[in-house]
């Protein structure tokens, strides 16, 4: 017999070679794709089904556990959502999209009267986490200004106008993120923010004129301030301002005698 046909007789009656096994990470960052597909398509208990499998394959993914963590969240399912959530952090405990999903699921429940009891905890909670989730001074403006809410409600007014200061750098002039600078800045006497943000708004339109009165008393406690600070062509200039404003929001003539004093020495 050629030895060709005793080669080709050989490899025809070997034994057959066992298939590889599937690689458990590939298959399960398929189904991680394929579940963003799924949502997107409007099939979202599908796209958990996908996720599930893909934890069962990987179950120490920290990020498959935070995309499910999310997609619990945009369907309101909150209790799912913090577990989801909390197994992803328990194994990567710096993990941003867990934290994030975390404290916006832990403020909105906080905000649930049915939670009143829990409520300071679970802000106290949602802090933490969003700080987790900024750091290393990542820009996400939907977590900064929720942060920045929460200082605020929490009474850490300097932390809060820290954080819109940041907010507002990427989205000048937005009024939500105004009004919250203008009521941070008069609690720890931040005239200069204060004034600032009300004179904004009051450019605003009609809505905005409502807060001539703040802006006008701001200008006055800012020239006040300058002031003290021997900044009198400053303080004269503010006082000038709010003079030309709202004048229903403090005692005119007794402005006018500390703008004059102002500029008297100013001059000199």
């Amino acid at each position: 017999m050629p030895a060709a046909l005793v080669l080709v007789g050989a490899i025809l009656f070997q034994a057959p070679v066992a298939a590889e096994p599937p690689d458990p990470v590939g298959e399960a960052y398929f189904l991680f794709l394929q579940s963003r597909r799924l949502e997107d398509d409007g099939k979202v208990p599908e796209a958990i089904a996908a996720l599930r499998r893909a934890i069962a394959l990987v179950p120490k993914a920290a990020e498959i556990h935070a995309e499910l963590a999310g997609v619990f969240a945009r369907e309101g399912r909150a209790a799912e959502s913090v577990a989801a959530a909390e197994a992803a952090i328990a194994i990567e405990p710096r993990n941003r999209e867990a934290n994030r999903t975390l404290a916006f699921v832990k403020a909105a429940v906080a905000g649930d009267p049915a939670y009143a009891s829990s409520a300071a905890g679970m802000i106290a909670d949602s802090i933490r986490h969003l700080e987790v989730a900024l750091s290393d001074s990542v820009v996400d403006l939907s977590a900064q200004l929720l942060l920045a809410k929460l200082y605020s409600q929490t009474g850490q007014h300097e932390k809060a106008l820290s954080t819109i200061r940041s907010f507002l750098n990427e989205q000048p002039g937005y009024p939500e993120a105004l009004l919250l600078m203008g009521e941070s800045a008069e609690k720890v006497d931040r005239w200069e923010d204060a004034a600032d943000a009300w004179s904004q708004i009051v450019e605003m339109g009609p809505r905005g004129r409502a807060y001539r009165p703040r802006q006008a008393a701001a200008l006055v406690k800012l020239g006040d301030q300058y002031f003290q600070l021997k900044r009198y062509k400053d303080s004269a200039d503010a006082f000038d301002r709010a003079l030309a404003g709202d004048r229903t929001a403090f005692d005119v003539a007794d402005v006018q005698r500390r703008r004059d004093r102002a500029r008297e020495l100013a001059g000199k």
